[in-house]
């Protein structure tokens, strides 16, 4: 009895894993076609560009700048990983099935493209879409989402500015004040 108890237990662990990691990918899936991950690697972009001012006068060399560098896709990884958990609290599995369906449709890359190029017949559906379950709970829970991603966002951005900063001063390089 206690054999078949441990192995019902472990199947259900496996299933529960199996579905955990379904939404976790379905989540980084949306949050890339939405535009998040670019978003995101603009953001990294920008902030080599300010630590490039603000360390003009050190002379650092490309070589160090290109070592940072590497560090962007792990960098861009843990953002979006993080924001998984910010969707989680609100939007379950189907949903983000719901998001990712609706915005691989014209009408929903449209959307995410320009929304005020809408034709007549893609703001019907588009209507249609945010008058479904799924597209009133993107409505009605916009202002939680955004603060949400604004902490992780702030938490992330502080994180990887100082990371990049201490290891220019392992390096030898301080920013001049």
């Amino acid at each position: 009895m206690k054999k078949l108890l441990f192995v019902l237990f472990f199947l259900s662990s496996l299933h529960f894993n199996a579905q955990e990691s379904t939404y976790h990918g379905d989540v980084l899936r949306y949050l890339t076609m939405n535009g998040t991950a670019n978003q995101y690697s603009a953001a990294i972009d920008q902030l080599f560009e300010l630590l490039g001012k603000q360390y003009k006068d050190q002379n650092v060399s490309s070589d160090v700048w290109s070592e940072l560098k590497k560090e962007t896709t792990p960098e861009l990884n843990k953002i979006l990983n993080m924001l998984v958990s910010a969707y989680r609290g609100t939007y379950e599995h189907d949903d983000i099935k719901n998001m990712i369906a609706f915005y691989e449709t014209p009408t929903g890359k449209q959307l995410l493209a320009d929304k005020t190029a809408l034709d007549y017949e893609q703001q019907k559906q588009a209507s249609v879409f945010y008058n479904s379950p799924t597209g009133q709970k993107i409505l009605t829970s916009e202002q939680q989402i955004a603060r949400r991603v604004g902490e992780v966002s702030e938490i992330w951005s502080r994180d990887l500015y100082r990371g990049l900063v201490d290891k220019l001063a392992e390096k030898g390089y301080v920013m001049q004040q």
